[in-house]
């Protein structure tokens, strides 16, 4: 006796499940379920995702992340330059200021000429000139450093004075003693005071 093959099929009524012999196919006969006439035809067996498309959606999902890591990395490249681009330019189109004529503008002293001037009756020579304070504030210890000259216009010597306050607006009449006999002439290498 030959053995028939059972196959699974569906009811077209209920959509249920049943088994019968695969020489049956194509017959008409009664669902277990509903009881109702159908014909029996193979069920479509269950979609079964391929190997192939799984790889794809995930090839798919790391492509784009990549773009968009990509993305989000040369917009942060692109600001970054904007950033260190946009102070240069700035300062390029802005004109620089003309330099003080006086050096010491920038300390908020204004300075006069430095004459050396012989003491009538001795042989004491000294430098004299003024500063003026102008800064809205008092300024203490303001010591004033000179450098002295001979005939050639060469360095020979420093001389110095010192103050111990000057007023705002106010102006220093500075007397800094030459020690050094062939100074010619002085001038103020420096102005400092003490904070």
């Amino acid at each position: 006796m030959p053995t028939t093959k059972d196959v699974r099929g569906e009811c077209q009524q209920c959509g249920g499940q049943f088994d019968f012999a695969a020489e049956a196919a194509g017959l008409l006969a009664d669902c277990p379920h509903c009881g109702q006439q159908t014909e029996l035809l193979l069920a479509t067996p269950p979609e079964e995702k391929s190997p192939a498309q799984t790889k794809a959606i995930i090839y798919t999902v790391v492509a784009v992340v990549i773009l968009v890591g990509g993305l989000i990395g040369a917009i942060i490249a692109l600001k970054r330059a904007q950033r260190i681009v946009g102070p240069a330019q700035t300062k390029a189109t802005t004109p620089s200021s003309p330099k003080p004529a006086d050096p010491f503008a920038a300390q908020n002293f204004r300075t006069g000429a430095v004459t050396l001037e012989k003491t009538p009756g001795s042989k004491l020579v000294y430098a004299q000139g003024s500063i003026v304070n102008t800064a809205k504030q008092q300024r203490f210890g303001v010591k004033v450093e000179l450098d002295l000259f001979d005939d050639a216009g060469k360095w020979i010597a420093n001389a110095s004075d010192y103050t111990g306050v000057l007023e705002p607006g106010g102006e220093w009449k500075f007397h800094a003693p030459v020690v050094e006999s062939k100074s010619a002439s002085a001038k103020i290498a420096a102005i400092k005071e003490t904070k």
